[in-house]
């Protein structure tokens, strides 16, 4: 069986998906919890959902916030892996199959510092 080919593009989306779930959009929400205020322009007239919000935060101890930070986190992930398990469902090139079985597999596993396959 020859080893598995896949373009350019499949490995920098996949790597771009991490990078956004450790540094970028996917750590706004948990470092907004973190530091006790989601909005801090919100207030009771202006986005007063929000501003619910930042009461909650503000609430609660910061290890309670350290649990909803890595909550939300764990949920952007959750996102770009349901998504990845979608484009495969759908046969949607390149990410109908990956290194190690699926697209999927191969995101969690460059979460956890997994190394590309030799090209």
């Amino acid at each position: 069986m020859s080893p598995i080919r896949k373009p350019k593009l499949y490995r920098e989306f996949i790597d771009e998906m991490v990078r956004d779930s450790l540094q970028g959009q996917g750590q706004i929400g948990p470092d907004r919890v973190r530091s006790g205020v989601w909005n801090s322009n919100a207030n009771p007239d202006f986005i007063p959902e929000q501003h619910e919000i930042n009461l909650l935060l503000g609430r609660l101890s910061i290890s309670d916030r350290e649990i909803i930070a890595r909550m939300l986190a764990d949920e952007f992930v959750g996102g770009v892996f349901e998504t990845l398990k979608a484009l495969e469902t759908f046969g949607i090139d390149p990410f109908n199959e990956g290194y190690e079985g699926s697209a999927y597999n191969d995101f969690i596993g460059r979460l956890d510092d997994w190394e590309w396959p030799e090209p």
